[in-house]
């Protein structure tokens, strides 16, 4: 049987996107690659796990209830408002699963995640795309996407701060891109998950205005502010009825009793562990920018946690740079799944200030410094 003629044509013409958080391939190598809380996972999370697993001869609840309260405290917002996946990964394929048809155009900004691309193209839409431009620091334009939008646009895409660029949209500029997207009747998926680390989260985050616009899902993760990317745990944050339809297309027990129960813990729990890391990227951001300052390439400061660094200036490209780095026991990201012409780049993130006086003499002996 020949099994090519019997998928859909757009699984046909689909490769899975590459990403990275491979660090466990490399033994001895200090991980830059992937953007995590610099701390790692808060303590006492294998006793959580312990205590769980007594509970595995049951099926998990379907509901989410006991992490659906735990967030909805922390933000705010009714049970109503939120809806769980297995990282935010599954809600990423959710939502073109839900609301794009084949012929649809989502409009994103290249580069960012790959899967928001992924995702809607297995659903058959069409992908537009507004190029970020160096020149403009990879700074989003929103009014020239808006300008972009017309009939046949179903969604647009954002990811604040954009991986892997790591810049940050302002909350205003954002919020007056939402409401002209409502008045044309064009979803926004807003993408937060690099979010939360950030000292400025509360003068950006648009997840206040979820219940004001019907137009807008906001994803967040587990993973990134808990440093526990092994456990699958991720959430949106959207209208009650946007979550009620959202709702109807979700895979049945999604999450099993074991993240449940973990997540709803260290979300009520265990905050402070996201607190503690954000303040170590608050102090190190500063400190070893300037240290970077001193090579010989520009490097921009970012608005996120992690650099996205153009090394075509070292005479470089993006896998080159990745494995002289690796010489020096440290492992970044080579950005070459972006696209042309991001295999001349890499990104890697903070640590803590022992870890990153790891990253900043492997980047002195690899770029060498001024005078």
């Amino acid at each position: 049987m020949n099994l090519s003629h019997r998928m859909r044509r757009e699984v046909a013409a689909l490769e899975r996107p590459l990403h990275g958080g491979d660090g466990w391939r490399h033994q001895g190598i200090e991980d830059f690659s992937a953007n995590l809380n610099p701390l790692g996972p808060p303590s006492g999370l294998d006793q959580m796990l312990f205590e769980a697993a007594s509970e595995l001869d049951h099926y998990p609840d379907d509901s989410c209830d006991a992490l659906k309260s735990a967030l909805a405290a922390k933000y705010g917002l009714d049970q109503g408002n939120i809806i769980t996946g297995v990282g935010s990964s599954e809600l990423i394929r959710l939502f073109p699963e839900v609301f794009i048809e084949r012929g649809d155009k989502v409009l994103m900004p290249r580069p960012t995640f790959g899967e928001y691309s992924f995702a809607c193209r297995f659903m058959g839409a069409e992908l537009m795309t507004e190029e970020l431009a160096p020149e403009r620091g990879f700074r989003p334009d929103l009014d020239a996407m808006l300008q972009r939008l017309d009939g046949s646009c179903k969604a647009a895409f954002i990811c604040n701060p954009n991986n892997p660029t790591s810049v940050c949209a302002p909350r205003k500029a954002l919020l007056e891109f939402i409401e002209s997207c409502e008045r044309k009747d064009v979803l926004v998926f807003l993408d937060e998950t690099l979010l939360e680390l950030l000292a400025q989260e509360d003068g950006i985050s648009c997840v206040p205005e979820v219940e004001s616009h019907d137009n807008l899902l906001i994803i967040r993760s587990l993973t990134k502010s808990f440093a526990i990317p092994g456990l699958r745990v991720g959430y949106g944050l959207a209208s009650q009825r946007m979550i009620s339809i959202l709702e109807r297309g979700r895979q049945t027990w999604n999450l099993g009793h074991l993240e449940q129960a973990v997540s709803a813990r260290l979300i009520s729990e265990r905050y402070h562990h996201v607190e503690e890391g954000k303040k170590v990227l608050e102090k190190e951001g500063p400190r070893v920018h300037a240290l970077l300052s001193q090579h010989r390439i520009k490097i921009n400061r970012p608005d996120g946690f992690y650099y996205f660094l153009d090394v075509r200036q070292a005479g470089m490209s993006g896998a080159e740079f990745r494995e002289r780095m690796k010489g020096q026991g440290v492992l970044v990201r080579d950005c070459a799944s972006f696209g042309p012409p991001y295999d001349g780049y890499v990104r890697f993130c903070l640590r803590t200030r022992e870890k990153n006086e790891l990253l900043t003499a492997a980047l002195d002996q690899v770029l060498g410094k001024e005078g």
